[in-house]
């Protein structure tokens, strides 16, 4: 009786055993016919646009009102006559020529484009994974399309001209969400990292402080003459000045994609980057290596938001 027992006792932890395993065997299938319909189902894309970058570099400050300052001084003399000095002026700007052209009876005139806007040319790929996810890598280059060019004109003769340029390459890996709001509309945002290649190049010439010394002769109100008493000494002329620089920065994306057609898809977004690196330049005129340093350090700014809209392909 008790082998019998023993041997039915047997049997049940044999059959138990034996049903663990059958589960185990059917919750792998399963798991497996899960992530292989999750790949099955998973988009793939290959896209293109065109978009826009506003205050390229971050420069529109510098550009419109505040110039850039010298590293050396003129003298002059507080309204209790106090002796001092004050920085020159390396960069006029824009809305100091556009005060002088209103001010002078046409004895001088000028010309501003206001900060650069960039166009900005994308093309990438993208898959989608699990039921709401994406990755995506893209190249993104940006080149001046409008914006920095501005000149001043004393008497027809040009003493003051700033040229600014800009280009940049930015390669950004993105991983995010992807939302369906309907059968052929989507809604996503991301987020990742970029590897970014650029900078922006100054050219141009200053012969402010020759001007003001002509204002002066000709007894023009010292009110209008001193808005360019503060001139380079000795002048900077055709100066061309390059920064470039390159590295790794955070970024992240958000946009919507409709469908098209049965394989086509317009999508717009937005994507921000955060490039920025310190660069270095040497100045090329007398005036702009007397102004700064034969060798010059500056924030350069690649980053922005980028606005774009473009096509998606399914593959």
């Amino acid at each position: 009786m008790k082998k019998s027992k023993g041997r039915f006792m047997k049997n049940q932890s044999v059959q138990k055993t034996t049903k663990r395993k059958q589960n185990l065997k059917t919750l792998g299938i399963m798991t497996l016919l899960v992530f292989t319909s999750s790949i099955l189902e998973a988009k793939t894309y290959v896209f293109g646009g065109l978009g826009l970058q506003f205050n390229l570099g971050a420069l529109g400050d510098t550009i419109t009102k505040d110039g850039l300052e010298s590293s050396t001084n003129y003298p002059d003399t507080a309204t209790d006559g106090t002796p001092g000095i004050l920085p020159r002026r390396l960069i006029v700007p824009e809305n100091r020529m556009i005060t002088l052209d209103k001010s002078t009876n046409g004895l001088i005139s000028a010309k501003t484009g206001g900060p650069m806007t960039g166009l900005v040319l994308s093309f990438g790929y993208e898959q989608d994974f699990g039921k709401a996810f994406f990755w995506r890598v893209n190249a993104n280059y940006t080149r001046k399309l409008l914006g920095g060019e501005s000149e001043a004109k004393f008497l027809r003769a040009k003493f003051a001209e700033t040229n600014w340029d800009y280009n940049a390459v930015q390669i950004p890996f993105n991983i995010g969400i992807k939302l369906n709001v309907s059968d052929d509309a989507s809604f996503y945002i991301g987020g990742g990292v970029h590897y970014f290649k650029g900078g922006w190049t100054l050219g141009g010439s200053n012969f402010s402080e020759v001007v003001h010394d002509q204002l002066v002769a000709l007894g023009v109100s010292s009110n209008i003459s001193n808005l360019l008493q503060d001139g380079t000494d000795p002048p900077a002329i055709f100066e061309n000045t390059r920064f470039s620089v390159s590295g790794v920065a955070p970024n992240w994306i958000v946009g919507a994609q409709a469908r098209l057609s049965d394989k086509g898809h317009i999508y717009i977004e937005a994507e921000t980057l955060y490039s920025f690196k310190y660069g270095i330049a040497h100045p090329s005129s007398i005036g702009g290596i007397a102004g700064l340093a034969p060798s010059v350090s500056y924030p350069i700014v690649l980053g922005g938001t980028q606005y774009r809209v473009g096509y998606k392909h399914e593959i």
